[in-house]
């Protein structure tokens, strides 16, 4: 019921009353509904993904038709994740060979260069191949690593002069991967671990290595919200977006679904949020990029990611996209 019909509700209720100041009340009920109540607001019903431009619009999103994914690269024999710092330098995983992170001045006329080479760093392990998955850049602008192939997380100095391992196992055990990670606003560091289903929780400066949650099917993707109290995880092989509540004691949280996309068998690979809180979601081989309110849990719009999407990041109104043989960018806005 809008508010409009609620105040011609409220008039006939009123109209029977034998009041003295009926008169007064009636006109202010008038005045009322046509200026808007205390608090009534209008609030849009879930809409199918199809009709999701005019949420996008509301919100300051453009619509699906007013976004082109433009290659920001040229043709690169990389895979796996990226990450942009705020002087508009690319990283990427994987770069001509596996376990070598690319670096590129975006917008200038230079071609991608390697930033650091794992391999002259650290030891492959068994048949297992050093391989860069997850990239993020922290405050200091050190590269954060999530390094699949050995299972260890890494921090690479801003001239790539130094490496640290910050974490490598639990309770004694190592890990058997590392996919993606994420760092909260408080610095503490979240890993995902596809194999065992697992997101663990990293204090690096005091050296400690807990666990989050590890009930999770397949874990990959992880995002922190915008005011550090949520972490979001894509499980591929179940199709769904699941949320946590970030504790402040070091303790495990439970899930809740946010997107399930079993009845049509998307895969959520990587994922994002902007800074307004909005939640992009990369949909692998299907080519598309989704758009979730987090709070409400409704999805906004849908953009094509011009070609295969999986590891997104999100800078000053830009989204880019990895995968394929270029890292493409998605102006949200100018």
């Amino acid at each position: 019921m809008n508010c409009v019909a609620v105040g011609c509700y409220l008039l006939l209720g009123f109209y029977k009353l034998n009041l003295k100041h009926k008169k007064d009340i009636v006109v202010t009920i008038i005045l009322t509904s046509l200026f808007g109540f205390s608090g009534c607001i209008t609030v849009p019903k879930d809409k199918p993904s199809g009709e999701s431009n005019a949420s996008a619009q509301l919100i300051g999103l453009p619509a699906k038709g007013e976004v082109t994914a433009e290659a920001v690269t040229p043709q690169l024999e990389q895979s796996g994740g990226l990450a942009i710092s705020t002087e508009g330098t690319l990283y990427f995983a994987n770069h001509k060979k596996s376990g070598a992170i690319g670096k590129y001045e975006i917008g200038k006329d230079k071609k991608p260069e390697t930033f650091i080479d794992l391999n002259d760093w650290i030891s492959s392990s068994g048949d297992r191949d050093i391989r860069v998955e997850g990239l993020r850049i922290d405050d200091e602008a050190r590269l954060l690593i999530a390094e699949a192939g050995t299972g260890k997380l890494l921090r690479v100095s801003p001239d790539a002069r130094k490496l640290e391992v910050l974490a490598d196992s639990y309770d004694g055990y190592r890990f058997a991967t590392v996919k993606d990670l994420a760092i909260g606003s408080n610095g503490d560091l979240y890993a995902s671990s596809p194999y065992s289903g697992t997101v663990y929780r990293i204090r690096p400066n005091a050296g400690y290595v807990g666990i989050l949650n590890e009930d999770l099917v397949r874990v990959e993707g992880l995002a922190i919200s915008p005011n550090g109290k949520r972490l979001v995880a894509a499980e591929p092989d179940a199709s769904r977006i699941v949320v946590f509540d970030i504790p402040d004691d070091l303790v495990t949280s439970t899930s809740w679904t946010l997107v399930d996309f079993s009845t049509t068998g998307f895969e959520p690979k990587g994922i994002a949020f902007d800074e307004k809180g909005r939640l992009f979601v990369a949909l692998g081989d299907r080519g598309e990029i989704r758009v979730y309110d987090l709070e409400r849990g409704t999805e906004l719009v849908i953009y094509d990611a011009g070609g295969v999407a999986e590891g997104l990041s999100y800078r000053d109104g830009s989204l880019f996209v990895a995968g394929g043989e270029r890292i493409r960018r998605l102006r949200l806005r100018e």
